[in-house]
């Protein structure tokens, strides 16, 4: 008997009555909300198939105290924060049944900035498991840490034009990578040396809870050496909108490059071309990096202007695109920096005299910089089929 029979003639010895009276609702499942439905039961829950079969979530289960919905997914990649938003989403709204709690459940593992949001935002409703082999397992972000590689990642935030917000994008991106738990190297190419005079020389994010945090140090073109950062194995670069202007060593090195860009009428010919031109420029230097124009500060109250603009962008991005495959324009639908109050006012502590920070405080029920973020590293990850850079003991 093959092993995925054996599975199933397990799980139907552990059926109620009620359950094979529903056997039509049971075979309906995947083999793998089967096994999931197997091991819960397993595990003392009272499981049971979503009867509707209603898209967020594929089973329920029950315990004293206990009641939550269950979603199962099975898929190659890992889990990413933007599936794990939505069933957030669906626990904390109106839902046929009144869930508060949820468990996620996947056969691949998840993002590091799943972990890392669920931790910073203090998540209690929501509990995640990898399902391998024949079990559960609830400590899992152990797990996913294992895969880890030795190669230094470099990223460079550049766009020939200033005021599109540069030096926000690459603190707060360097502070989801180090909200994943890695020390991130921070340079500063630009002439300015805003992120110098905003953070000083570097910011600690402390873990909200266990284990220690990470840090971003920030450093100028001339202080950076792979050797003397043992533990830092990405490294994000705010380049100088004069490109003769960086150094062309950095350049050489970027694996990614960010391109940020806003929607706005007047604005998307000269996006356009200042695309092509950052375009030009990279590859003169650079033929290996992927990448990536983001847009910055979008309004997200206006959603049908948005998508026309969006439109009218995507369409001259494409005839780019034909000419350079490594060229990726992210659709604000699925990843954008939103406009906010917090990356608005970042840097205010100038003025009041406050600790250096980033705009990841929490306002509401969510910090949407902190999200948006940490959205765009799994983005970068998913996008090039990567897995981010770390040694072995680089993850506190």
């Amino acid at each position: 008997m093959s092993q995925e029979r054996m599975r199933w003639a397990e799980l139907l010895d552990v059926l109620t009555d009620s359950d094979r009276k529903k056997k039509i609702v049971i075979e309906r499942a995947t083999e793998t909300e089967r096994l999931a439905l197997f091991l819960l039961r397993r595990e003392g829950f009272s499981a049971h198939i979503s009867a509707n079969k209603i898209k967020e979530y594929d089973l329920e289960i029950f315990r004293p105290g206990e009641k939550a919905a269950v979603q199962v997914r099975n898929q190659r990649a890992k889990v990413h924060l933007g599936q794990v938003e939505k069933f957030l989403d669906f626990l904390a709204h109106e839902n046929p049944k009144n869930y508060t709690e949820g468990l996620f459940i996947s056969t691949s593992g998840f993002t590091p900035s799943v972990y890392a949001y669920l931790r910073e935002e203090n998540v209690k409703n929501l509990k995640l498991a990898i399902l391998r082999g024949n079990d559960l397992i609830f400590d899992c972000e152990a797990i996913d840490e294992q895969e880890e590689r030795e190669k230094t990642i470099y990223i460079g935030v550049f766009t020939c034009k200033g005021g599109v917000g540069k030096t926000t994008i690459s603190a707060h991106l360097a502070g989801a990578f180090a909200l994943n738990g890695y020390d991130v190297g921070l340079i500063d190419l630009d002439h300015q040396q805003n992120l110098r005079k905003i953070l000083g020389e570097g910011v600690y994010l402390q873990k909200t809870k266990g284990n220690l945090g990470s840090v971003i140090s920030v450093l100028n073109k001339d202080e950076w050496r792979e050797g003397d950062y043992k533990d830092t194995k990405i490294v994000v670069c705010d380049c100088n909108p004069e490109f003769e202007a960086n150094p062309r060593e950095y350049i050489q090195k970027f694996d990614y490059c960010i391109i940020p860009t806003t929607l706005n009428p007047l604005g998307i010919n000269k996006n356009a071309d200042v695309i092509k031109r950052t375009l030009h420029s990279i590859r003169r230097e650079n033929q290996k990096a992927e990448l990536f124009v983001l847009i910055n500060s979008l309004q997200t109250d206006e959603p049908n202007r948005n998508n026309l603009l969006n439109q009218a962008l995507l369409t001259q991005f494409k005839q780019m695109r034909e000419t350079d495959a490594k060229l990726h324009y992210i659709n604000p639908k699925e990843c954008a920096i939103r406009f906010s109050k917090q990356l608005l006012y970042w840097g205010f502590h100038l003025f009041d005299g406050a600790k250096p920070s980033l705009a990841f405080k929490t306002v509401g029920r969510y910090s949407y910089p902190r999200m948006d973020f940490l959205k765009l590293v799994d983005y970068l990850e998913m996008q090039t089929a990567i897995q981010l850079a770390v040694s072995s003991g680089s993850r506190q």
